[in-house]
Parts: structure tokens; C-alpha cells; sequence
């Protein structure tokens, strides 16, 4: 029982500079996986957060790329600058899934990486708090709506898609033009074949199969009418008049 509870629980991922043991790298990195991420983490229903110095990893950099695309939730500690934190942080974007961004508050977060509001930490109690309450907050938004947690590189992916998709969109309109224009000439070539036979049947032969064209008249509309009318036919003669009756004397 106890193992499917932990199959449903979601998985989160720490990205952070670790340094040497007992280095104040290690001691910060330390400080803020126990006290700020895995209380919050857990609190919201996530398993305990996984680093990438866990004694169980082996290859690490394949590890990291696996949960870089597969954890339910990624959090970033940009504090110290670290390019390990930043190309790990630019996979998960890649992947277009949502990661909290988090830094020392004595720190600012790279230029590139504004757009993605941080949530500043410290070792302060009161800080320690606020952060804590700025995470779970932030975790429930993406629950929430994840597309609202957006990277510039899912942006610029989801304007690539919709470019791709008007190009696509463009060709299927040339064919389509392309079909109502060859449709359009076929009428014109029809509707002349049928102007031509009209006037075969009607004017030089009195065919009485003309009056099958009425048919192909009706499909072809608009039907021109004949350059030259057919000719009204003389009206009849008038009847003869009675003679006057005879007067009697």
C-alpha cells in the first residue's frame, strides 16, 4: 500500500551549485534543499527531492538530462552563477515544462533569465518563511495552469510551431486556389463547347436534339445568349371576313 502512495506522488528535481564537501557551496546548497524546497515539496504532495549528488545516481549527466524532461516539477537555485545550474536550467526550458527559479537575496538573476520572476531566499527565519510561502504559492499556479510558466525558448518553440503551421496552412490555400482555377477554366472550355453546338443544331440543322441542351444549359450557368437571335416566326394570317348580309327588298 505504502509503495502505490508513493508511485502517485509526483517528482521533483533540485538544479543548484553543490561544491566540495564542507565547502560553503555545499553548506548553502544543503541549507536550502532541507529547509525551504523539501518542506514545501512535500507539503504539496511531491516525493522528496532528488539532486544530482544522491548516492544512488551513477551517470550523472544522463541522469540529469532524464529529469530534466521527466520530473513533474524542477527547482533552480541560481545563486553563485554556477554554468552547470544554467545549462541544466536551459534543457528543462527546452523541454517546456515549468521550473521555480530561486536566488540568494543579495543576488540578482541574469539579464536572460528576467522574464522568469525568482523568488529571493536567504538563511534568515523570516526569510525562510516568505520564501516558503512564495514556492507553495507558485507550485499551485502551475498546478494550476502550467502553460502560464513559460520560458522565452517555449515561446520562441511555440512561435516556430505556429510559423510552420501558416506555411502549411498557405499550401493547402495554393491548392485550393489552384483546383478553383482549374475548375474555373473547364466551365469556360464546356460553356463555350456548348454555345458552339447550340448554334450547329439550331441555326443550320433544326436538329431536334437541341432541346437537350436545355439540360447542359442549366448546368452550365451562366449560359451567353447566341450572337445572332433565332428568327420570329411570321404571325399567322388573319381570318377571312364574312360578306355583308344581303339587304331584302
Amino acid at each position: 500500500m505504502k509503495g502505490e502512495i508513493m508511485a502517485n506522488k509526483k517528482t521533483c528535481y533540485i538544479i543548484s551549485q553543490i561544491g566540495e564537501p564542507d565547502s560553503k557551496e555545499r553548506k548553502w546548497a544543503d541549507f536550502v534543499r532541507e529547509h525551504i524546497i523539501t518542506p514545501v515539496v512535500t507539503d504539496c504532495g511531491y516525493e522528496v527531492p532528488a539532486r544530482a549528488d544522491d548516492p544512488e545516481k551513477d551517470l550523472i549527466m544522463t541522469d540529469i538530462i532524464e529529469q530534466m524532461f521527466d520530473s513533474d516539477l524542477v527547482v533552480a537555485d541560481l545563486t553563485g552563477n554556477n554554468p552547470n545550474v544554467y545549462y541544466e536550467l536551459g534543457i528543462r526550458h527546452c523541454a517546456q515544462k515549468p521550473a521555480i527559479h530561486l536566488i540568494r537575496s543579495s543576488e540578482s538573476p541574469p539579464f536572460d533569465l528576467g522574464g522568469n520572476k525568482a523568488i529571493f531566499i536567504s538563511t534568515e527565519h523570516l526569510d525562510v518563511v516568505q520564501a516558503i510561502k512564495d514556492i507553495k504559492e507558485r507550485i499551485k499556479a502551475i498546478e494550476k495552469n502550467p502553460k502560464q510558466f513559460f520560458s522565452q525558448v517555449q515561446l520562441h518553440i511555440q512561435l516556430k510551431k505556429l510559423d510552420l503551421f501558416k506555411q502549411t496552412q498557405e499550401g493547402k490555400d495554393d491548392l485550393l486556389i489552384n483546383g478553383i482555377l482549374q475548375l474555373t477554366e473547364s466551365y469556360q472550355i464546356l460553356s463555350e463547347m456548348q454555345k458552339k453546338l447550340y448554334h450547329e443544331l439550331v441555326e443550320k440543322q433544326k436538329d431536334p436534339r437541341a432541346a437537350s441542351l436545355g439540360l447542359l444549359s442549366d448546368w452550365l450557368r451562366p449560359i451567353q445568349t447566341p450572337k445572332k437571335p433565332l428568327p420570329t416566326p411570321p404571325p399567322p394570317p388573319p381570318p377571312p371576313k364574312k360578306p355583308p348580309p344581303k339587304r331584302k327588298t
